[in-house]
């Protein structure tokens, strides 16, 4: 009896320690996530959960806004995954082709339906603000990806804008989760409509 006892806690112990984990970009590695696959880099256990603070901050304190590369906006700047912050050390985890297809996996560990999207930011011509990221199609021309049920590493193509070289830029994932009931401005009611959580990591790429 007390082995299964043993088992069952440490079962529950496995279930809350994984129940708030969410997601994060695996490759390029975000900020926050370096450390997987670079000793040197910072740790951050809690790297799948840069969610702008959680939906009460984002919205009841923050009225929706985010930091830059998923941080609560309220944080002292440099946010954390901002450059000059903790994990905001500025290496390069990328390396890409002007013009070209580029694969990013993305690992969800919980599954709060939504979309995907992606942006850029070129750091040669701008400082690194809200400004200054631009949205990146995926391979197809879309501009975002709907998550579809289960979990794990899901890998996407996207399309670099042909042109655009630079020796530092950020590409950003964002992941706006719709598994909560909202409001829309029109009045529409649904699963998904009105304010949903958000999640955001940013990788330092360059691009030749």
């Amino acid at each position: 009896m007390e082995v299964k006892q043993g088992i069952l806690l440490l079962i529950v112990a496995i279930y809350v320690q994984d129940g708030d984990n969410h997601g994060m970009m695996l490759e390029p590695p975000g900020r926050s996530s370096r450390w997987r696959t670079n000793n040197s880099a910072p740790i951050n256990y809690d790297d799948n959960s840069l969610f702008c603070g959680g939906y009460a901050v984002q919205w009841e304190v923050n009225g929706g806004k985010c930091g830059i590369c998923g941080d609560a906006y309220n944080d002292p700047r440099p946010r954390k995954n901002e450059l000059g912050g903790l994990y905001g050390q500025g290496d390069v985890v990328g390396k890409y082709n002007s013009g070209s297809i580029i694969a990013v996996t993305i690992r969800l560990s919980a599954n709060h339906k939504g979309y995907f999207t992606f942006s850029l930011c070129d750091l040669k011509q701008f400082a690194e603000e809200e400004e200054c990221f631009h949205p990146i199609r995926f391979s197809d021309g879309s501009d975002r990806a709907y998550v579809q049920p289960g979990l794990g590493n899901v890998t996407y193509s996207l399309s670099l804008p042909n042109g655009l070289r630079t020796e530092h830029g950020i590409l950003r994932w964002q992941y706006r989760a719709g598994n909560n009931w909202g409001t829309e401005p029109n009045g529409t009611q649904c699963v998904g409509c009105g304010s949903q959580e958000t999640y955001r990591n940013c990788a330092d790429i360059s691009i030749a």
